[in-house]
């Protein structure tokens, strides 16, 4: 009587093991619900031949694409959270009142691996010479930071994660931005002055919702608008009054539960967008493109990430013309073809970082040199390479302590030029550092004009620094 029983077991496991298998190969394929790219299907052939990597590339590709993903995954993970509280993915955090969490943001919330007071000063360098380059062509330029979700909603945050109370990255680099005279808009401020109004982030995204994103349009407008000749006049909507809906499911939804419907509660205030895209503009695909409408005669770059994505309706169909940029490092040679009136940033907190890991394209502005005589002298490292079209020196020199600027001189007999540098070490650089005890970077973009043969001076705290000579080519 056992056997046919164990037989039916037995049988029954195997065909569930096999039947994710069976789904792929019966070409069983599952909607990308993930915010990221799913593996491609592994070749087991290159175009040198034999592909070593096969085994890796096709566990990959199996991993993110067996039949039934969705479903396992989300049976999973509604398991754990069922039973321990937890997703057990290493990118969801689970917190109370139903929100979840991105694991990115956690060192941010816990105030630890936080920049040194060192980096945050460069990082507001940067920003002080992006703002001088728009300032000197009439652009006016704000820096703003979108906070993590659990900067704003830390009491949905799992009690047993224990925030330092020692200062963030995001309010030390607002107040280095402050001294350094850098125009910044306080999404974080803003966001908590208006907790009480309503939910300001969606329960399971990363991302604030129609509520929070009205708080920071109406932000950017306040300045974009003020900043223009004579004003400009916009919606506000707020005389809108939200009606609650339920739909999307969110990213960090779809990490864990991606075979399920959200059914999470927004509000939805209904506003009708008015704007026209750029002919063959792709939104969804494009790091670049432009929205034009009747709005007014002003105009914005927005240099944005995915925070953005909530604010483009809205500035959109309020402002005569918007150019939007996920490019990053920051590309400020997209402003050669059009002049904004504005040029806003906006950069999530959990990615502050990312702002030293390469220099915005930026061609540099040209300033008045300082006086040589009497600087000790040293020496400084170089490369050259193109970027974008452009001429690109990237080095560094061996210093005890950061320089507040370092200034870039070229010489050309008689002739000279001088230029602020990005404290930045270039990837490309890197090897430059090597035997170094303090190592400080630069880079700089070039002006097109620039051509012939160069001697490069770097000069940083009353230190001339010898880098060589460089020969740009005739444009």
């Amino acid at each position: 009587m056992k056997k046919p029983f164990y037989i039916a077991f037995i049988a029954a496991f195997l065909a569930l093991c096999l039947l994710p298998t069976a789904a792929l190969l019966c070409g069983y394929e599952a909607e990308n619900r993930e915010n990221r790219p799913l593996a491609r299907r592994a070749s087991l052939f290159g175009r040198d031949g034999l592909n070593l990597s096969f085994p890796a590339e096709f566990d990959d590709y199996f991993e993110d694409h067996f039949g039934f993903r969705e479903e396992m995954v989300t049976a999973f993970h509604g398991l754990t959270m069922a039973l321990l509280g937890d997703t057990l993915n290493e990118k969801v955090i689970v917190g109370k009142n139903g929100m979840l969490f991105y694991s990115e943001t956690l060192d941010d919330y816990l105030g630890r691996n936080l920049l040194s007071a060192e980096e945050i000063a460069r990082i507001a360098a940067c920003l002080r010479i992006e703002q001088a380059w728009c300032e000197a062509r009439g652009i006016a330029f704000t820096f703003s930071i979108a906070p993590n979700k659990n900067t704003v909603y830390p009491e949905n945050m799992p009690s047993r994660l224990a925030p330092t109370r020692e200062s963030g990255n995001r309010e030390r680099l607002y107040a280095a931005l402050s001294e350094a005279g850098v125009p910044t808009v306080d999404f974080t401020a803003l966001l908590l002055a208006h907790k009480a109004d309503g939910q300001l982030y969606h329960d399971r995204d990363t991302h604030w919702n129609e509520r929070g994103a009205l708080l920071a349009y109406n932000a950017i407008m306040e300045r974009v608008a003020a900043g223009a000749e004579a004003g400009a006049e916009y919606e506000t909507y707020a005389s809108l009054t939200p009606t609650t809906v339920y739909d999307g499911a969110g990213d960090l939804h779809n990490f864990v539960l991606p075979a399920l419907a959200g059914g999470r509660p927004e509000p939805d205030y209904g506003i009708e967008s008015d704007f026209a895209y750029d002919e063959g503009a792709r939104p969804a695909q494009d790091t670049t493109f432009g929205t034009t409408s009747s709005a007014n005669g002003v105009s914005l770059h927005l240099f944005r990430d995915s925070f953005g994505n909530a604010l483009l309706p809205l500035l959109s169909t309020n402002l005569g013309r918007v150019k939007y940029s996920a490019e990053f490092p920051y590309n400020y040679t997209l402003l050669n073809a059009e002049t904004p009136d504005a040029v806003f940033v906006e950069l999530v907190e959990r990615n502050i970082k990312n702002l030293l890991a390469a220099a915005p394209l930026l061609p540099a502005h040209e300033m008045e040199a300082p006086a040589l005589a009497g600087m000790e002298s040293g020496a400084a490292r170089l490369t050259q390479y193109r970027r974008g079209g452009y001429t690109q020196l990237a080095g560094c020199f061996d210093a005890a302590a950061q320089p507040e600027r370092i200034l870039v001189l070229l010489s050309q007999g008689d002739a000279a030029h001088c230029y602020e540098a990005f404290p930045i070490l270039e990837e490309q650089a890197e090897a430059l550092a090597d035997g170094m005890t303090a190592p400080r970077g630069f880079s700089l973009t070039l002006p097109e004009r620039l051509s012939g043969e160069y001697e490069v001076t770097v000069l940083a705290d009353g230190v001339r620094y010898d880098a060589g000579t460089i020969t740009l080519a005739d444009k």
